[in-house]
């Protein structure tokens, strides 16, 4: 065996640990994380549907209020007019 297989041999073996090193990393650190962050994301995105449609909720109610309090004159109206034709009749 030559020095050059020699140092070749020993260079592969180096690679071959780093590279189980590294995998050995990812499978401990990176992908906990990831899977985590997936975990996450699928959790925040399921709030801010719900977020959505309590939005959506909320605007039909104001929708709801706004058309009620558009109608208080006109039956603050009916009521006087109603009050003045009895008090008229009565008379």
């Amino acid at each position: 065996m030559t020095a050059a297989n020699l140092f070749q041999g020993q260079k592969d073996e180096v690679q071959t640990i780093l590279t189980d090193i590294l995998i050995g990393l990812k499978a401990k650190f990176v992908q906990p994380v990831l899977t985590e962050n997936s975990r996450l994301m699928s959790m925040l995105e399921e709030m801010r549907k719900q977020d959505q449609a309590g939005i959506e909720e909320l605007k039909e109610r104001v929708t709801g209020l706004e058309q009620k309090v558009e109608e208080i004159p006109l039956l603050v109206l009916s009521a006087i007019r109603d009050a003045i034709n009895q008090a008229s009749g009565g008379v």
